[in-house]
């Protein structure tokens, strides 16, 4: 795996982290502000019931629904909140479609360019955007008069916090370096591919006459390949142009280095045959 997606992959894998704490304390403070509120109400007025019990189907969905109610948060932020508790079962369930797209596989890489809406989208704001809702929400818990509950959790996490926030920041730093020089490579391939300052047959590398059918090089294509390199192309580019491997192409980048070639016209070069093949 190249650098960058290495490096995309870390960044990930320590935004998962955090995803999976700030989600399950959101979804915790989201139940907690709202069963414990009604559950003194219930005990200390008359006729008051409570929205959301433990215990209950659907308890997120019934908070989610009575904080709206109660003005604690918009229809905006409700859906928001709740598609970001959702994203932490994606993490847990379906963390294989989250990596799906860095992987150097060429059957998933063909199946995802087939069907690339068949793969969870990595959200890289979840973490930053759950741990929004939590502050928001313990905002709204003293301006609403919630009654909440004291929790260790954080005070037990936040040194992995740091940790993980700090090293998250020097990452996207160095992916934003490698995505640059990514950037620049792949600007200056598009340049070696142009073919506009070819001429004759040159201008058609991939031209039958330059291969066998099973991708071997022809004299032709040989020649072909060597007056690309005399223009200046790079094994990336010729191996894109005439269809050949890379490997192919730096072995005979390699060979053209230590050649000596004399001038050679093309139509004096034995042509490749093409059989006809009957179906039956």
């Amino acid at each position: 795996m190249p650098a960058l997606e290495r490096n995309i992959l870390r960044l990930r894998s320590m935004q998962i982290v955090l995803v999976l704490f700030y989600a399950e304390q959101l979804k915790q403070k989201v139940l907690n502000l709202i069963q414990n509120t009604d559950k003194f109400h219930s005990r200390m007025v008359s006729g008051t019931t409570e929205r959301a019990p433990k215990g209950a189907k659907g308890q997120v969905k019934k908070c989610l629904n009575a904080l709206m109610a109660d003005g604690a948060i918009s229809t905006a932020e409700k859906d928001e909140i709740k598609r970001l508790i959702d994203y932490r079962n994606v993490v847990g369930h379906d963390i294989h479609e989250l990596v799906a797209d860095l992987s150097t596989e060429r059957y998933i890489r063909a199946s995802l360019d087939l069907a690339p809406d068949r793969s969870a989208a990595y959200d890289y704001e979840a973490a930053d955007r759950l741990r929004h809702y939590l502050h928001l929400l313990s905002e709204r818990q003293i301006k609403h008069h919630y009654i909440g509950t004291i929790s260790m959790d954080s005070l037990t996490f936040i040194s992995a916090e740091r940790t993980l926030r700090a090293d998250i920041k020097k990452l996207k730093g160095k992916i934003q370096r490698l995505a640059d020089e990514r950037n620049k490579k792949i600007h200056e391939l598009n340049e070696q591919l142009k073919l506009e300052d070819t001429v004759g047959n040159e201008g058609y590398p991939d031209h039958p006459l330059n291969q066998y059918d099973d991708k071997r090089l022809t004299r032709r294509g040989q020649e072909i390949c060597y007056r690309l390199f005399d223009k200046g192309k790079q094994p990336m580019a010729i191996a894109h142009l005439m269809g050949i491997s890379l490997t192919a192409a730096r072995k005979r980048k390699g060979m053209w280095d230590q050649a000596t070639r004399p001038t050679v016209d093309l139509d004096s070069l034995p042509r490749r045959k093409f059989y006809r093949r009957d179906r039956d």
